[in-house]
C-alpha cells in the first residue's frame, strides 16, 4: 500500500514552512574602531597592490550587515590577538593601544551578530535529517530494526554536521520520501503485530546446505581454493567428497562438518544458510559449531574431463604447492575469526562474529534480523579469490609449503524470535488501539503487508554423490521468502474511531500541545479518502502519513529566546539519542520541571546511560571524524592489494573509533585523550595491523598500550588515517589540514585558485615532502602550511590504511616488486622506495622527530583540545555554528569542565546547562 496525498492538501499542510526559515535581519551601529590602527600596522602589507595573504585592508570599513565583512574583521582580530600580526620584522603597537583596538573590534562584531540574530536566534528552523527521521519512526512506532535512512535523499551539511537548517532543504523529493518512509514504517508495525510467532529453536546442518555442497569441480572450472569439502573429526572424507558414500549418516550427524580455505567470493555470492529465513524482524540467538583445520597443499591446479556420458571422468595435468588437497585435512593450528552476515533483498550486512579454535567450539551471539533475511558465515581472515586471466589465476597468501589454514563448520542453531516489546504490537496499538487486524480480499480497501513465508518443517538431508553447485536452497526459500498479503482493520464506527485515533496519534507524534484545528486538518484528509471508497484502514493511514510528513513532526520547532521545556526536551533527545523525546522526558516537560538544572542533569545522565546513546556516538563521529566516508576510497590494487577486500579490518577500524569515543564519554576521561591516550580498543585483526601482541579473538576489548606505542588517541587510529588518504597515496597537507581543523580547532582557508595541487609521485623518485618545499617557501602559502604540514608530516609514518611504514611504496617496471600476495590472491606489484621523514616543527618552533613527540607537545596545552571538542559538540547539539559572539559561552563550558580536567562527559553536561543550548 502506498498512500498518495492530494497535492493541494500537501501544500496546505506545509504552507508557512518556507516563511518560518527566513532569518530576521538586524544590525547595530558599528563601534568606534580605530581605523588609524589599521593604517599604521596593517596596510603596508595588506593593501590593494601587495595584498599579502589575499587580504586588502586599505579600504576596509565595518559593515555590520555584511557577513563577509565581519569575517575579515574576525580574522584581523584573531591574528592580532594571537600575536601573529604584525610580523616581528615590522613595527608593533604598544600593549595599551592594541588592547583598546581589540576590544573595539570585539564589541563591534558581537553587537552586529547579536542584532542579526535577535529576531530568530542562533539556530535556523530545520527539519529532521534522515538518521533522526529513521530513529523517530523507530521509537514512535516500535520498529527499532526498520531501515529508513537509506530510503531518504542525502542530507546537506553545514558547519561540518547535518544538523543545520542552512543545509537541510525541503524539496518535493524530500516530502515524497518522507511520506513513503512513514507509510513503510507503519506497515512494518502492523505486520509485526499480526505476525508474532512463538519462540522456537532450529538447527541447520552444514551437510544439508545446498550451497556448501560444491565439493567436486566443474569442467575446466572451479579451482579447489573455492570449493568446500566434507570433514569429520578434523579429517577429510574423500569418499564422501567423491560421492561414493552418503553425505550424512545418523551415526555421524552431529560430528559432520564442511570445510573452506577461502573467504566468500564476493558480497553478492558465496553461500548462505538458505534452509531458514527470519520469519519476522526481531532478535535471535545464534549458536555456531565448528573448528579450524589445516589443509595440505599439492592440490589439483585445474581439472579437465575426458570421455562422454557415463564414462566421462576428470583428469588433471598439474599439482601445485599452494592449491589445497581437499582429501588431506588435519586439525587446525590457530584460531580463525568467523564473520556472520544477514543476507536479504540483494543486500548483505555484518551482524556479528565468533572465533573457531582447533578443537570443536560452540559460540553464541545475539543478532537482529529483518523478516526474510538468511544467515551467512565466512572465514573472514582467509583470502578472497580474484582471477587474473593467467593459468594460475590466484595464489593463497596464507599458503605455505606445509599447507594452509581453513575452517570447518558443523551447524548453526537459531533460537527466537525475541521481541523488544514484551507485550507485542506497541506500534499497532498507537495506530489502531484494540481494533482487530484481519486478512482481506479487497484490493481497493486492503493494505498490503509483508509477511514472511514459512519454511518446511524438516527440509531433511541430501545424500548420494557430492553436489556440483547451483543456486537457491532445497526448500525454495529465495528472494520470494517474504510475501505480501492484504489486510484490513475492522471498525464498527469508522468516523468516530478515526477521530479518536487521530487525536491520540497526534498527541504522541507532535512534541507540543495538539489543538482541535490540528485534528480537523488531518481528519479532513481521512474524510476525503474515505469518501473515495478507500476504506477505513487506507484512509486512516493516509492521514497518519500526512502527520508524519508535516512540519509538526518533521520540523524542530523552537521560538526565539529561551527554550520552553518541550523544545528543550526535543533538543536534548536529538543531541543524545538522535531521536525524539521518550515518555519520561515528555512528562517532565509537560510538568515544567525539565528546565531545572538538577533535573536536566539527571536526565542527561539517564540518557547517556541508555543504549540509545550509541546513536549519538555514531552520528557525532560520522561527521566530526568523517567515519561515514570510510568507503569513499578503496586501497589501490597495485600499491595496497594486501588491504584490498579486507572488509573485516575496515569495519574493525570504525568500531575502534566509536568504542574509543564512547569510553571517553562513559568514563569522563580528559579531552586530551583525543590527541594521546594510553589505551585503545582492539580485536585481533586490528591488533595485528598495529603490531600489538597479546590480543586474540574477534571480541573488542580495552587494551593498555605498550610504553612508547605509536598508537593512542584519534589521529593514529586506522579509521582516521584511512578517511584522510585517497587509497593510493597520502598527503601531509590533506592529513595536516584535517588534524588541525578536526582535532586542534585551527581553521585554515583554502589555497589560492592559482596554486596547483601537489600530486604524489607513485614512481618513488621524489617524496611528497620534497614536492611541498616550493609551497612552503612561497610567502603566500607559508603561513597556512606552517600550521597544517607539521601534523601531516608526523602522520607520513602511516599508509593509506593506517599501517606503520618507514619507506614509501612505489610501482616501477624497472624495480623488482616485493615478494608476496594480497588478500585477493594476486602478487604484489609494489617495491619499497624512499624513506619516510616524519620529523617537523610546530609554528612555535618546537621540533619533533615522530608522531609520539608531536603528541607529547600537543597535550602540554590541553585547553585548545578541549575547546575544539566543546565547539564541535555545541554545533552538533544546537544545529548552529559557534560564532564570535558565542566564544564567551564556550569559555564558560570549559570553566565548568575544568575540575574534571575537561572530561568529555563533563563537557556534555556543561553544554546542556549552557545558555547556547538552552536558547534558540
Amino acid at each position: 500500500m502506498n498512500a498518495r496525498l492530494p497535492l493541494a492538501l500537501l501544500v496546505a499542510i506545509w504552507s508557512g514552512a518556507a516563511l518560518l526559515v527566513a532569518r530576521t535581519a538586524g544590525g547595530a551601529e558599528p563601534g568606534a574602531i580605530d581605523q588609524a590602527f589599521v593604517r599604521d600596522y596593517c596596510t603596508s602589507c595588506h593593501n590593494g597592490v601587495s595584498k599579502k595573504g589575499r587580504l586588502d585592508l586599505a579600504g576596509l570599513t565595518f559593515e555590520a550587515k555584511d557577513p563577509a565583512n565581519l569575517a575579515v574583521w574576525i580574522k584581523v582580530h584573531d591574528r592580532l590577538q594571537a600575536g601573529e600580526m604584525p610580523p616581528s620584522s615590522r613595527a608593533r603597537p604598544d600593549a595599551a593601544r592594541q588592547k583598546a583596538f581589540l576590544q573595539s573590534v570585539s564589541q563591534s562584531i558581537i553587537a552586529a551578530e547579536q542584532a542579526a540574530l535577535a529576531g530568530e536566534g542562533r539556530s535556523v528552523l530545520r527539519r529532521f535529517n534522515r538518521q533522526e527521521y529513521e530513529n523517530a519512526l523507530r521509537d514512535l512506532l516500535g520498529v527499532p530494526w526498520a531501515q529508513i535512512a537509506n530510503r531518504l535523499p542525502e542530507d546537506g551539511e553545514a558547519h561540518r554536521f547535518n544538523k543545520s537548517g542552512e543545509a537541510l532543504d525541503v524539496s518535493y523529493l524530500t516530502m515524497s520520501r518522507f511520506m513513503d518512509s512513514a507509510n513503510y514504517a507503519m506497515r512494518l508495525a502492523m505486520a509485526t503485530s499480526f505476525e508474532r510467532p512463538e519462540k522456537t529453536t532450529r538447527r541447520l546442518y552444514a551437510r544439508d546446505e545446498f550451497s556448501l555442497r560444491n565439493w567436486w569441480p566443474r569442467e575446466n572450472g572451479t579451482l579447489p581454493d573455492r570449493l568446500s569439502f566434507p570433514v569429520l573429526d578434523s579429517r577429510a572424507q574423500p569418499k564422501v567428497r567423491a560421492g561414493r558414500v552418503p553425505a550424512t549418516t545418523a551415526e555421524t550427524r552431529e560430528r559432520e562438518a564442511v570445510g573452506k580455505v577461502s573467504s566468500i567470493f564476493s558480497d553478492a555470492g558465496g553461500y548462505s544458510w538458505s534452509g531458514w529465513r527470519a520469519p519476522v524482524a526481531a532478535r535471535y540467538k545464534l549458536r555456531i559449531a565448528g573448528y579450524t583445520v589445516w589443509v595440505a597443499g599439492g592440490g589439483v591446479a585445474r581439472w579437465f574431463f575426458e570421455g562422454q556420458g557415463a564414462e566421462k571422468a576428470p583428469v588433471y595435468h598439474t599439482l601445485l604447492w599452494h592449491r589445497p588437497n581437499l582429501d588431506e585435512v588435519y586439525p587446525g593450528r590457530r584460531n580463525e575469526p568467523i564473520a556472520v552476515y544477514a543476507s536479504g533483498g540483494g543486500q548483505t550486512r555484518p551482524v556479528g562474529a565468533v572465533d573457531f579454535r582447533p578443537e570443536p567450539t560452540v559460540s553464541e551471539i545475539e543478532v537482529t534480523l529483518l523478516a526474510g533475511e538468511a544467515l551467512r558465515t565466512d572465514g573472514s581472515r582467509l583470502f578472497r579469490t580474484r582471477v587474473n586471466g593467467t593459468d594460475e589465476q590466484y595464489i593463497n597468501p596464507l599458503a605455505t609449503e606445509d599447507g594452509m589454514p581453513g575452517y570447518a563448520i558443523q551447524w548453526v542453531e537459531i533460537e527466537g524470535p525475541f521481541f523488544d516489546d514484551p507485550i507485542g504490537g506497541a506500534g499497532y496499538r498507537l495506530l489502531f488501539d484494540d481494533l482487530k487486524l484481519t486478512p482481506s480480499e479487497q484490493a481497493r480497501t486492503g493494505v498490503l503487508l509483508e509477511i514472511a513465508a514459512r519454511p518446511p518443517a524438516n527440509p531433511g538431508p541430501s545424500g548420494g554423490r557430492g553436489f556440483r553447485g547451483g543456486r537457491g536452497g532445497p526448500d525454495g526459500l529465495g528472494r520470494g521468502a517474504v510475501g505480501q498479503s492484504l489486510f484490513e482493520v475492522q471498525s464498527a464506527a469508522p468516523r468516530r474511531d478515526a477521530e479518536r485515533l487521530l487525536r491520540s496519534f497526534l498527541n504522541q507524534a507532535y512534541r507540543r500541545p495538539v489543538t482541535d484545528a490540528d485534528v480537523q486538518r488531518f481528519l479532513t484528509l481521512y474524510d476525503e479518502q474515505f469518501q473515495k471508497e478507500s476504506g477505513f484502514t487506507r484512509s486512516l493511514l493516509a492521514a497518519y502519513t500526512a502527520v508524519l510528513s508535516s512540519p509538526g513532526f518533521v520540523f524542530v520547532q523552537e521560538t526565539p529566546g529561551r527554550l520552553d521545556d518541550r523544545a528543550l526536551a526535543t533538543r536534548l533527545a536529538l543531541f543524545l539519542w538522535n531521536s525524539i523525546p521518550d515518555d519520561a522526558l515528555r512528562q517532565l516537560a509537560d510538568r515544567g520541571e525539565l528546565g531545572r538544572p538538577e533535573v536536566l542533569r539527571a536526565q542527561t545522565e539517564r540518557m547517556l546511560a541508555d543504549p540509545k546513546s550509541r546513536r549519538f556516538v555514531e552520528a557525532f563521529t560520522d561527521f566530526w571524524l568523517d567515519l561515514r566516508k570510510i568507503d569513499d576510497t578503496a586501497p589501490s590494487t597495485t600499491l595496497y592489494n594486501d588491504y584490498e577486500l579486507d572488509d573485516p579490518l575496515k569495519l574493525a577500524a570504525v568500531e575502534e573509533t566509536r568504542l574509543f569515543f564512547a569510553e571517553l564519554l562513559r568514563a569522563d576521561l580528559p579531552a586530551r585523550n583525543v590527541v594521546d591516550s594510553d589505551f585503545a580498543f582492539l580485536d585481533e585483526p586490528l591488533a595485528d595491523h598495529y603490531g600489538i601482541s597479546g590480543v586474540t579473538g574477534v571480541h573488542f576489548r580495552k587494551v593498555k598500550l605498550p610504553e612508547g606505542s605509536l598508537r593512542g588517541g584519534l589521529m593514529t587510529q586506522a579509521s582516521v588515517l584511512k578517511v584522510t588518504a585517497n587509497g593510493t597515496t597520502t598527503s601531509p597537507v590533506l592529513r595536516g589540514h584535517w588534524i588541525t581543523e578536526r582535532i586542534l580547532g585551527l581553521e585554515t582557508p583554502p589555497p589560492p585558485p592559482t596554486v596547483e595541487a601537489v600530486e604524489p609521485d607513485i614512481r618513488g623518485a621524489v617524496t611528497i615532502r620534497q614536492q611541498l618545499e616550493k609551497h612552503r617557501t612561497d610567502a603566500s602559502c607559508a603561513a597556512c602550511h606552517s600550521k597544517m604540514d607539521p601534523p601531516g608530516f608526523a602522520l607520513e609514518s602511516f599508509d593509506v590504511m593506517g599501517g606503520f611504514r618507514d619507506r614509501y611504496r612505489a610501482v616501477s617496471d624497472k624495480v623488482p616488486a616485493v615478494k608476496g600476495f594480497g588478500m585477493n590472491g594476486q602478487a604484489f606489484a609494489f617495491h619499497y622506495a624512499l624513506p619516510v621523514d616524519s620529523a617537523g616543527a610546530l609554528p612555535s618552533g618546537q621540533p619533533f622527530q615522530d608522531v609520539r613527540e608531536l603528541k607529547r607537545l600537543l597535550v602540554q596545552d590541553e585547553v585548545p583540545i578541549a575547546r575544539n571538542l566543546a565547539r564541535q559538540l555545541t554545533v552538533f547539539a544546537t544545529g548552529a555554528p559557534v560564532r564570535f559572539s558565542d566564544r564567551e559561552e564556550i569559555e564558560k563550558v570549559l570553566d565548568a569542565a575544568r575540575p574534571s580536567q575537561y572530561g568529555v562527559r563533563s563537557l556534555v553536561h556543561a553544554i546542556v546547562q549552557n545558555e547556547l543550548f538552552r536558547n534558540k
